[in-house]
């Protein structure tokens, strides 16, 4: 392509590898990093180094037992050690060397294997959106697009204003558009475009992702994720969000013995015992952990609420946070149906009932408990039969809850915000200003697109809200996306227009 920009790189580094533990040292123990602002690419890669080092050390083991010379067991222990450290290098270089933005460019990365410098002028436009690609290379053009994913993901699409060529290595093309992977798409999108529109790239505010225009899982309690430069308030150092899962792996490793009959349960026991005094001290930085994630929120301007939340949620390990607040969610929506109250704040104004399912959950859930009234009747008092019924009562309470949900959560509007929720815990917040046009349309073929999102519900009217700046929302996989339209399906579609109209921009009257 004659007269196209060429983006300059590199393909594997074998000196990066060799640099990679070294950063991560320095950054352990606080020393300054690389300017610019940094987008993780990947959360870890602590069982990568795992493996590679119990690998390396079962080689070593091996050879050393094969050889019988002295001077040739010492040299092979040393290429032993030198093989494993470089190998050890590529993995960790998989979070030492995130994509980055500085200088005007954004380098993109994928640890020691490649590298690419593009310059800032050249990006007209970055949007969030997952795909999945079948390459089989780190970083490849194809079909005008480059492609630098993680397990086959992309979920950050930068769009250039003229094509460009990549030299890089082995990855070299004409290209339009790359896509690329963050551990945070949304904060990746946020920097980027702000590194666009401001020209010079800013530090991150250490705020949380909460406010207007985030879209969250939670009647006002934060979910932190990792920030773009660095961790945002109430987020725990890396180190420590690895040791969240000590206590509870001891816990299922004795169970799994005791249980298969490869260990006593009273040495269980006495191993459980030994160990409560590491737990403790765990507990004890854990406990320290908290409180300062707590008060760091607290600075941050969040309520004593969302702090707690914020600061116990950045401790659990994910997928036990994700099950923590399902069943929050269940039995918080339960329990203020039985009281007759909505998850509304103190001066919000409702624009209208979310419409609910339907009948299907309440006849779903009036099913599941009479089998868990007659189940014991059947089986008798057995084991499986109390273990059934416990299962049938749950989805029971999840089913009475879906049903509930559209009373309990209603949209409203309240302190220059709008809240959308709907579901049992999904809501988007944001500015009231930000809404440009209220208009009342048919629910009836309203669908999502790239720029439009439609409020999960069955109603005949719709709210259909044109924005003056892009509001993220839910996507696919737990992902955001930034839309100019939503449509909220609502019974009453003209109160709510005229609710928000007349809805001032500051405080509540």
């Amino acid at each position: 392509m004659a007269g196209a920009q060429v983006i300059s790189g590199g393909g594997v580094s074998v000196v990066a590898a060799l640099r990679a533990p070294v950063r991560v040292v320095l950054r352990v123990f606080g020393r300054r990093g690389a300017e610019g602002v940094s987008i993780p690419c990947q959360e870890g890669a602590g069982a990568g180094v795992f493996v590679v080092v119990f690998l390396s050390v079962v080689e070593i083991a091996l050879v050393d037992a094969l050889l019988s010379a002295p001077w040739v067991r010492v040299a092979a222990l040393l290429a032993g050690l030198a093989v494993a450290y470089v190998m050890v290098g590529f993995a960790v270089a998989l979070v030492a060397c995130p994509h980055r933005l500085a200088a005007g460019r954004l380098t993109l990365s994928y640890g020691a294997a490649f590298r690419a410098e593009v310059p800032l002028h050249l990006l007209e436009e970055v949007t969030e959106r997952r795909a999945m690609t079948g390459q089989n290379r780190t970083a490849e053009v194809s079909d005008g697009v480059l492609w630098v994913p993680v397990m086959s993901v992309t979920n950050v699409v930068l769009r250039l204003r003229e094509p460009a060529r990549l030299e890089a290595g082995r990855a070299t093309g004409d290209m339009r558009e790359i896509r690329i992977h963050a551990a945070d798409p949304g904060a990746a999108v946020r920097a980027v475009r702000g590194a666009l529109a401001a020209g010079p790239v800013p530090r991150p505010s250490p705020a949380p992702r909460t406010g207007p225009g985030v879209a969250g899982e939670g009647p006002g309690v934060p979910r932190p994720s990792p920030g773009v430069a660095g961790e945002a308030a109430g987020q725990v150092p890396g180190w420590l969000r690895r040791l969240r899962w000590a206590g509870l792996l001891v816990l299922l490793a004795e169970v799994a013995l005791v249980t298969s009959g490869l260990l006593d349960w009273r040495i269980a026991a006495g191993v459980l015992a030994v160990t409560e005094g590491v737990l403790l001290v765990l507990g004890l930085v854990f406990g320290a952990a908290f409180v300062s994630g707590y008060r760091r929120l607290r600075r941050a301007g969040l309520g004593r609420r969302a702090a707690l939340g914020g600061a116990f949620f950045s401790l659990v390990p994910p997928p036990v946070a994700e099950i923590v607040r399902h069943e929050l969610s269940v039995w918080g929506v339960l329990a203020r149906a039985a009281a007759f109250r909505t998850q509304q704040g103190h001066g919000e104004a409702r624009l209208g009932r979310a419409p609910g399912p339907g009948w299907a959950p309440a006849v779903v859930a009036a099913v599941l408990a009479a089998g868990a009234a007659g189940l014991p009747a059947w089986l008798g008092p057995a084991p499986v039969a109390l273990a059934g019924t416990l299962v049938l009562l749950y989805a029971a309470a999840v089913a009475a809850a879906f049903t509930v949900a559209g009373r309990v959560r209603r949209h409203g509007v309240c302190g220059g915000r709008v809240v959308l929720r709907w579901g049992l815990r999904h809501m988007v917040v944001f500015p009231l200003a930000a809404v440009e046009e209220a208009v009342i349309a048919d629910a009836a073929g309203q669908r999502s697109s790239e720029s439009r999102f439609v409020v999960p519900g069955r109603a005949a009217g719709a709210l259909v809200l044109r924005l003056g700046s892009p509001v993220e929302v839910p996507a696919r996989m737990g992902a955001l996306r930034p839309v100019m339209t939503i449509v909220v399906p609502l019974p009453d579609a003209a109160a709510a227009r005229t609710t928000l109209l007349e809805r001032p921009e500051g405080e509540p009257r």
